[in-house]
């Protein structure tokens, strides 16, 4: 009898009725498995999201920099239109720079006048008839850049090395496939585009470069 009885009374004490009294003395806790259970789910969940989270960034990151390449195009365009000067976009394989056409030493007494015209200005030989404006550097020598690739590429698909594209205030662009005085600006008549991708992961963006000047993130 005592020992039935003391079965019963164990058997109340784990009942419903106990874990959810008022008085919470006979309340059952968590066990030492249960936790090490909970603990061993969250840390596979935590496990498997990392991965694809830092995927994702580094994605964002390349998409960025497309973003920002896009926006140098479109920014020496209206820089050329708002300051009446020619602007020339150089990409030299790692760099873009942007310049702004200016007298220099054939105007001694004034060499900051704009100077509209793309091309008359000896932009490689000269130095002194520009000035530059802006530069970008989209991979990075370290961290999640390192491992991006930029490729500039013409309408067949050939890659291309070295370009230069001049803006004109009159909305018109001018390009060449060369950094040299030697190869005259030609008229943009041709789709580039810029493909910047992470090596191994994540998917490529695409700048594209119209014959009107104007870019466009695809």
């Amino acid at each position: 009898m005592t020992l039935r009885r003391g079965l019963q009374n164990l058997r109340g004490t784990r009942g419903p009725s106990a874990r959810n009294g008022p008085s919470g003395t006979g309340a059952l806790g968590f066990t030492l498995i249960e936790l090490m259970v909970v603990v061993l789910i969250i840390t596979v969940v935590a496990g498997l999201a990392v991965p694809t989270a830092v995927v994702q960034l580094r994605d964002r990151r390349v998409q960025e920099a497309a973003r920002s390449i896009g926006s140098l195009y479109r920014e020496a365009r209206l820089h050329a239109v708002g300051r009446g000067a020619a602007t020339l976009l150089r990409y030299d394989g790692t760099t873009f720079t942007t310049l702004e056409a200016r007298a220099g030493a054939s105007l001694p007494v004034c060499p900051d006048v704009p100077v509209p015209d793309c091309l008359g200005v000896p932009w490689v030989a000269e130095p002194d008839r520009s000035r530059q404006v802006s530069s970008y550097q989209p991979v990075a020598a370290t961290g999640d850049l390192a491992a991006m690739t930029v490729t500039l590429s013409d309408a067949s698909g050939a890659a291309v090395s070295a370009f230069e594209v001049c803006f004109s205030p009159n909305g018109r662009a001018f390009s060449r496939q060369i950094i040299n005085d030697g190869t005259q600006l030609q008229l943009l008549n041709q789709v580039y585009s810029v493909t910047l991708k992470r090596s191994g992961q994540g998917r490529e963006r695409v700048v594209a470069l119209l014959p009107n000047g104007t870019a466009r993130l695809l």
